[in-house]
């Protein structure tokens, strides 16, 4: 009995399949030709209808208004002590002291190393005494000289004065022939002799007395000068800073050996310090010595300077000009190797503030913006006066102009184009 019930069922089922399939069947055959038919009605306008005219996209403009703008051209640099002095022993010597240690400040006229001169004082004791002697030496050549010359001079001209009037006579008697001519050839012979004694006279006391008053003079001269290089030599034993600044190294140890040109310290001037910056060969002809330069050093905030010095010659790697910027730093709160922003105020430009967006950017690398010339894109290269996150100046568009701005990026240069105060919707 159970077996029979669930063959019944099985009928049953097999039954209502049967139906199901058969009243879909139906279905489908009903609604056939109306499916058919509807991609055809669909088609049928669309092949009909005409495809609209092509029309000029609209972009949002404004209008040109250029404005006195302070141009700044920016570089990056480091900083550096404006001078780097070298110390050098002007004397050889010991170091006796070294009194001051590395990387601390000095002023100028502080001591830095003090050489042994321990033997200076008896040099320049005996370097006196050479002068007194010298002095004295000489000051009796030239009173010996005067003296001895005047005397035998005056001795010399009484002779030769007797001479000439003896020779006078003898020529007046041998003249009425009451003299012999041997006398008078005699009295001839007196007078040469008189005359020759003299003039020796005067030349022995050009060679003799000339010639050791000038030896004295040498003496004394050189004693002289002797002792001012040892008076030299013991004021340049102190080794002292020529300025103010930051004592950087220190060559030597007390107790060690430092020859005369040997360096004894190395200091950094850095009461000012100096920045190089490279500036592009398109806009060093901006730049001019005294141009105020506003400087961001990183850790350290701002600081003002000035432009002190402008390379002549570009560097022939990146065709650049190295702008030398002279920076106060009174109180050496900075120090060299710090990097900065610098920035030169090279003055006012006319220029025109627009949203970086609206920027394009040329094949060669400049910059340039669209313009409606009439209902048709215009190119413009422009130039970047200053920069900043949402806003940008620049140069190169005329007053008046209609700068193309929202959808500027879907148009180019030659394109038709319609423009719209508003940004397009």
């Amino acid at each position: 009995m159970k077996f029979r019930s669930s063959y019944i069922w099985a009928a049953l089922v097999a039954l209502g399949a049967a139906g199901w399939m058969a009243s879909g069947q139906l279905g489908k055959n009903e609604t056939a030709p109306d499916m058919a038919a509807a991609p055809a009605a669909v088609a049928a306008p669309a092949a009909d209808a005409a495809a609209p005219p092509s029309v000029s996209p609209i972009i949002s403009s404004v209008i040109v208004e250029n404005s006195k703008v302070r141009r700044s051209i920016r570089a990056s640099g480091v900083t550096q002590p404006k001078a780097v002095v070298t110390v050098s022993a002007e004397i050889g010597g010991t170091a006796r002291a070294v009194p001051l240690a590395e990387g601390q400040a000095v002023e100028a006229g502080a001591v830095l190393v003090e050489i042994d001169t321990s033997t200076l004082p008896a040099r320049i004791t005996a370097a006196k005494a050479e002068i007194d002697a010298a002095t004295t030496a000489l000051d009796s050549a030239m009173a010996q000289s005067r003296g001895t010359y005047a005397e035998q001079r005056a001795a010399a001209e009484a002779s030769l004065d007797v001479a000439r009037q003896r020779l006078d006579i003898a020529e007046k008697l041998a003249s009425q022939k009451f003299s012999a001519p041997v006398e008078l050839a005699q009295l001839k012979a007196n007078y040469e002799n008189a005359r020759m004694t003299l003039a020796q006279i005067d030349l022995a006391r050009n060679l003799h007395a000339e010639v050791e008053i000038a030896q004295n003079r040498a003496r004394l001269a050189t004693a002289r000068s002797n002792l001012a290089v040892l008076r030299d030599q013991l004021a340049k034993s102190t080794i002292t800073a020529p300025t103010g600044g930051w004592l950087e190294t220190v060559h030597l140890e007390r107790g060690e050996q430092i020859a005369a040109g040997a360096p004894a310290a190395t200091i950094l001037a850095m009461d000012e310090l100096k920045i190089v910056v490279a500036v592009p060969q398109t806009s060093i002809g901006e730049v001019t010595v005294g141009d105020p330069v506003s400087i961001n050093v990183a850790g350290a905030g701002m600081r003002n300077g000035a432009v002190t010095k402008i390379a002549s010659i570009s560097s022939s790697a990146t065709r650049t000009f190295d702008v030398e910027v002279t920076v106060p730093n009174p109180g050496r709160e900075l120090r060299a190797g710090m990097t900065v922003e610098a920035s030169i105020d090279v003055g006012f430009q006319p220029a025109f503030g627009m949203s970086p967006a609206h920027l394009s950017v040329a094949g060669d690398g400049s910059l340039t913006a669209k313009i409606d010339d009439g209902g048709t894109v215009r190119v413009m290269p422009v130039e970047l006066v200053r920069s900043g996150v949402e806003q940008v100046f620049v140069s190169g568009l005329a007053d008046g102009a209609r700068l193309l701005t929202f959808g500027q990026a879907f148009v180019n240069a030659g394109d038709p184009v319609r423009v719209s105060p508003e940004p397009a919707t």
